[in-house]
């Protein structure tokens, strides 16, 4: 099991099974995970065809766990199973310019108190270690607080619009 760990997250890196569940009932996924039923799965941006894509990578890339989605959990209390409070992915293993994308979305709750830092962050570094050149974050032009987040979290906006209205922000790998 791949997990990496910050101050207040736990981050779980899913394999072939957790990618099964997680495509086929959230029910069975939560259960899996022994954390608490979120009435609302998933949160946004990704939707439920990024489980389907998270399965399908994994049973073609077995040995890729790590580069195509985590499960985000942080503490639920001293009387309470953990809260599964985000995912996040690593776009598939590194492209042959050593780029991969980074994506990720908490429920909103906990929206706004550092979570998305310290996953971007955690992931980032992970990537970078395993064989990125550069992680990659796309996000509204006009969203600051990401923006924030990512500039704290060592990104800087390449100035390369893929889309109208859309950010490139990129973090690279230590010279």
């Amino acid at each position: 099991m791949l997990m990496l760990t910050t101050q207040r997250l736990a981050m779980l890196a899913l394999d072939i099974d957790l990618a099964i569940l997680q495509a086929e009932s959230r029910t069975t996924f939560f259960n899996a995970l022994a954390v608490t039923h979120e009435p609302i799965w998933p949160p946004a941006p990704f939707e439920t065809e990024a489980f389907e894509w998270a399965r399908k990578n994994l049973s073609h890339d077995p040995d890729g766990q790590g580069w195509y989605g985590w499960a985000l959990l942080a503490n639920g209390g001293e009387r309470a199973p953990p809260r599964l409070i985000g995912i996040a992915a690593l776009i598939g293993r590194p492209d042959e310019e050593g780029d991969v994308e980074l994506a990720f979305g908490l429920q909103p709750e906990f929206r706004g108190q550092g979570f998305g830092g310290e996953a971007v962050r955690a992931l980032s570094q992970w990537g970078l270690a395993n064989g990125a050149k550069r992680v990659i974050a796309h996000l509204d032009a006009e969203d600051v607080n990401a923006a924030h987040t990512l500039a704290k979290s060592g990104f800087a906006d390449t100035f390369e619009a893929p889309y109208p209205g859309v950010a490139r922000w990129a973090r690279q790998a230590a010279a």
